[in-house]
């Protein structure tokens, strides 16, 4: 008796198995290159925070290439060429820091004559201030420990200042050095900017060339708008300064002007020094003149922080607050002043980045997956008809 033969069974495609080693290769592997590119990032970031002056520089070099880009464009429309161009506008910052110069040294020559002078004046003076602090402290002991730490705070001053002496010629060749070369280097990069164009688009795919290519002028922008909107305001305060030690009858109006609003250049910072300046240069003038001169500066930043500012540069650099606020922290916590002075375009850079590139590239990703989803999972039955049928 035979049997009916049972049908054979459909065969269907089965996945290759892998090896039973392979797997755990490829998970060595991929250990050994995440360690491998995480040590190259170490290596990487020790490497530009040693040489951090030098990408200081470059990146200075950066913002002044995009500060005079307009105007240079603006001249070579004129038929100019664009080395002229760009040595024309270098002329006029040499004769606007040449024409500051001429008014402000000799001023500062008669000044540190005048001081020299009034030494044996101001002793006596600091005599006077001694021997009445003496008889205050009779009767209030409070007084003598309010002066000896009055004393130590003065000898600290007096110290720093002293180094601040002995090391000026090293700094002052040293920002010599550093302007010449800021200077060259915004110079090469204007006149070689199409080169370094292709060059640097040709690191991209084809199909992102054009993003790219579009990121880069955008970063430009922001960088151009910034310094030159950080000009305006340093313009308008060091005017609003000078006014009013103008009217104080101040003798150093437009030094201290000059020193105040160039100080609005450093974040944070940059307004306390230019404050002390302003209380040495009318502290001669008598405690009326000294009130009246420190609520003018308060009132002079608050305009500058409410008003000016937000009008200004947050027009020309688009950039938020709060990124603003913790890029300026980070940089002065990270490099110091210099640091904080460079905190605001980087942050411009990186925000054009962010949304430029990652915000739109995370959001594609979010579109591909809400599309999955939508969709919805595929059944295990039609999934393996199609299989079936294949």
């Amino acid at each position: 008796m035979t049997h009916p033969q049972s049908p054979a069974p459909v065969s269907t495609p089965v996945a290759a198995i892998p090896e039973r080693g392979r797997p755990r290769l490829d998970y060595a592997a991929s250990i050994y290159l995440a360690l491998l590119f995480l040590l190259l990032t170490v290596l990487g970031l020790y490497l530009i925070y040693r040489l951090r002056f030098l990408v200081i520089l470059l990146f200075l070099s950066l913002l002044l290439a995009c500060g005079i880009a307009r105007p240079v464009r603006w001249l070579e429309r004129r038929r100019l060429p664009r080395s002229l161009a760009i040595l024309t506008c270098y002329t006029v910052i040499f004769g606007i820091f040449a024409a500051i110069t001429w008014y402000v040294l000799p001023q500062l020559v008669g000044q540190a004559v005048s001081l020299v002078e009034d030494v044996p004046l101001r002793i006596e003076q600091a005599r006077q201030v001694q021997a009445r602090i003496d008889e205050l402290a009779i009767e209030y002991p409070i007084v003598r420990d309010l002066d000896r730490q009055l004393i130590t705070v003065t000898q600290g001053l007096s110290a720093t200042l002293t180094r601040m002496l002995l090391n000026a010629p090293q700094a002052i060749a040293k920002a010599l050095f550093s302007l010449a070369t800021m200077f060259t280097i915004g110079f090469l990069l204007l006149m070689t900017k199409e080169r370094l164009l292709i060059v640097t688009l040709s690191l991209f795919h084809p199909r992102h060339r054009a993003p790219a290519q579009q990121v880069l002028d955008e970063i430009g922008i922001r960088l151009g708008a910034y310094l030159r909107a950080k000009l305006i305001v340093m313009v308008i305060v060091g005017a609003l300064i000078w006014l009013t030690l103008t009217l104080l009858d101040s003798p150093y109006a437009i030094l201290i002007a000059i020193f105040a609003g160039s100080m609005e250049a450093i974040p944070r910072v940059g307004p306390w020094i230019g404050r002390f300046a302003i209380l040495l240069a009318v502290f001669p003038l008598g405690w009326q003149e000294v009130a009246i001169a420190m609520a003018a500066h308060v009132v002079i930043e608050n305009f500058k922080g409410f008003i000016l500012s937000p009008l200004v540069e947050a027009d020309q650099v688009d950039i938020h607050p709060l990124t603003a606020f913790i890029a300026i922290i980070a940089g002065g916590l990270l490099l110091g002043w210099i640091g904080a002075l460079i905190a605001v375009p980087a942050a411009a850079v990186v925000q054009v980045v962010v949304q430029d590139v990652l915000i739109p590239w995370r959001h594609s990703r979010l579109a591909e997956a809400e599309r999955l989803f939508a969709i919805g999972p595929v059944p295990p039955d039609a999934e393996l008809a199609h299989t079936n049928q294949s």
